[in-house]
């Protein structure tokens, strides 16, 4: 074996949960080194929806100019449709049986304001396949050398006081490491079985096979589509149906690739027949002699589980090695860069700053339960798609009758407009997938690294839909748009991308900026401080609206925008009060009484 190298941190797993925590850590100056096995990028188109809330965490890093320029623009992904075919002269085909719009695209509706309204940057569409290549040339710039493809960690031990790793190249050369701290984002392979993680849930739910191909539909494709499914009404089955996503890398109708989503029952062997997908294809989007070029099919299970543990000892696991769920909503890359985004901050802490380790308890404190909640809610969308399906005429073993369903969706009588009514009512349910704007923005962190101020649960969209900002505690810190010295930034840009606090007050919190400066003088621990008024304006009022404080009231922010603290009023107690609570949060030294004396009122 090759000598022992030290690295405060180790990374197995080179996919967007690793690469980016990597990044995260860079920026915080956290020494650490990564392992991938694979020595290409990931080929599969999937994990391509980026939502609001992972793409203002790569602003905040400087991680997302690039994913938008490639992106597909909004207004290329504003609408989903469920349509009969894209050809054919029947006449039931070139259908729109009802389409609405999703993500927030550039509709100008109500859903696109709320989406502009509540974050500094809009959701992103951009394959795996080609947003790994920007994510790994982003984590070796940031850290040459020590971004390691070809290298699979084979076995670790966790001794205590640090971690022995043991990674073997291509050519079967093994090397020994220690490291304080092992990140496990794998997807499951090797850490989370090593230390004991039993992954809770359902499990083989539904086997799903893509296709991704290129091909021209140029002469047939609406501009405007995200995805569309495509119902064969002439079979009368679910598992005639499909699904089809434009990939790029040119937008739109021009789209020079594609994927085609089908879903079997586990038992169905037709799963395993692939020379039949391709004229299956055909078949269902009506157009019998498309040119196909097949890129690659893949197999993946639909399941529904979460670990029972994020972490044991000096061992972490995040991303799909703690979590899996069904792909509707987009949760799993979204959640998996979240994931490394609350786990890194807490690194540099410990590493950086030397606080205490027990912040690092509030990683599987804070992420489990948005973990559960992210994967209940995917098999909670993938299982409505079964409403429509029956609305239109999709019922297993009801053949005949799916069929006289179907055509009766199209009727141009007085029950087939109640029909078609009905249908378009069900399929805008699924509005719980392309516009889950409150799950996106709005999960919190009701247990954790916070200081509660007695304030109650604030208003939840039990479908999703709605985002409702707040400063209390555990939540997302609210975007709104100020200037500073001419220029125009986020409430989000204030934190900044090297792992500072940050207090957030008025041109009335004198004392509150005092106490924040008395903070970095007595522990060293970064925060940065900002006042609205004069020096940094609320142009649009929108601050105001949503910062729920009185004149002199604060804010302290954690590095990934969440609010850790919060005084709704003047401190009365020359700023003591957020002193107290500083050091109790972070673990310090005796705080100078105790913040539960304190009034937040």
């Amino acid at each position: 074996m090759a000598r022992d190298l030290d690295f405060p941190v180790i990374i197995t797993g080179g996919g967007g949960c690793g690469l980016s925590m990597s990044s995260f850590l860079s920026d915080y100056g956290v020494d650490h080194i990564l392992f991938d096995r694979k020595t290409v990028a990931s080929a599969l188109p999937k994990a391509h929806y980026l939502n609001q809330r992972t793409m203002e965490t790569f602003r905040l890093h400087d991680m997302h100019r690039e994913i938008q320029k490639k992106s597909c623009p909004p207004s290329r992904m504003s609408q989903v449709a469920w349509a009969t075919s894209l050809g054919g002269n029947g006449h039931l085909d070139r259908k729109v049986i009802h389409q609405f719009p999703c993500f927030g695209g550039d509709d100008g509706g109500f859903k696109s304001q709320a989406y502009k309204r509540d974050g500094p940057e809009g959701s992103a569409n951009l394959p795996l396949c080609r947003m790994e290549p920007i994510l790994r040339r982003m984590a070796e710039e940031r850290n040459p050398g020590r971004i390691c493809f070809g290298c699979t960690v084979v076995d670790f031990q966790d001794i205590g006081e640090y971690v022995e790793v043991t990674v073997q190249d291509t050519a079967g050369n093994l090397s020994a490491y220690r490291t304080r701290y092992l990140i496990g984002a794998d997807g499951g392979r090797t850490v989370g079985h090593k230390i004991g993680v039993t992954m809770e849930g359902r499990t083989g739910i539904t086997d799903m096979v893509s296709v991704h191909f290129g091909a021209d539909l140029s002469q047939y494709w609406d501009e405007t589509f995200f995805a569309c499914h495509f119902i064969n009404g002439e079979c009368g089955t679910i598992f005639e149906s499909g699904a089809i996503v434009p990939m790029g890398p040119t937008w739109g109708r021009q789209s020079e690739e594609w994927v085609m989503h089908f879903g079997f029952a586990l038992d169905d062997e037709a799963r395993h027949q692939e020379d039949k997908l391709i004229p299956r294809i055909r078949d269902l989007l009506k157009i019998p002699d498309l040119e196909i070029k097949v890129h690659r099919i893949s197999h993946w299970i639909i399941e529904k589980v979460v670990a029972d543990k994020y972490r044991v000892g000096n061992v972490f696991i995040a991303g799909d090695a703690a979590h899996k769920r069904p792909p509707t909503t987009g949760l799993g890359l979204n959640t998996a860069i979240e994931d490394a985004f609350n786990l890194s901050w807490k690194l540099a802490m410990v590493l950086k700053h030397n606080v205490d380790t027990k912040i690092l308890d509030t990683y599987e404190l804070e992420r489990r339960p948005v973990g559960k909640r992210n994967a209940d809610w995917g098999l909670f969308t993938f299982e409505n798609s079964a409403v429509i399906n029956a609305a239109i005429g999709l019922v297993a073993g009801q053949k005949e009758n799916n069929k006289s369903r179907f055509e009766a969706v199209f009727e141009d009588s007085l029950t087939g407009r109640s029909i078609q009514a009905q249908v378009k009512k069900m399929i805008e349910s699924q509005s719980i997938e392309f516009g889950a704007h409150g799950i996106e923005l709005g999960f919190t962190y009701e247990d954790g690294l916070k200081i509660p101020d007695g304030t109650q649960t604030p208003e939840v969209d039990p479908l999703g839909q709605k985002y409702f900002p707040t400063t209390r505690p555990g939540h997302r810190l609210p975007h709104a748009w100020l200037v500073s010295e001419g220029r125009v930034i986020s409430t989000h840009d204030l934190v900044g991308p090297k792992g500072s606090f940050l207090l957030l007050t008025d041109e009335n919190g004198l004392e509150w900026a005092a106490a924040a400066k008395r903070l970095v003088l007595r522990y060293k621990i970064p925060i940065q401080t900002a006042r609205t008024g004069e020096s940094l304006r609320d142009i649009t009022d929108q601050w105001k609206s949503v910062k729920q404080l009185e004149d002199g009231g604060a804010i302290l922010v954690r590095p990934d925008n969440f609010i850790a603290w919060r005084s709704r009023g003047p401190s009365k107690a020359n700023g003591q009060e957020l002193e107290a609570s500083f050091a109790v949060l972070l673990g310090l030294s005796q705080p100078i009484f105790e913040p539960r004396q304190l009034s937040v009122d």
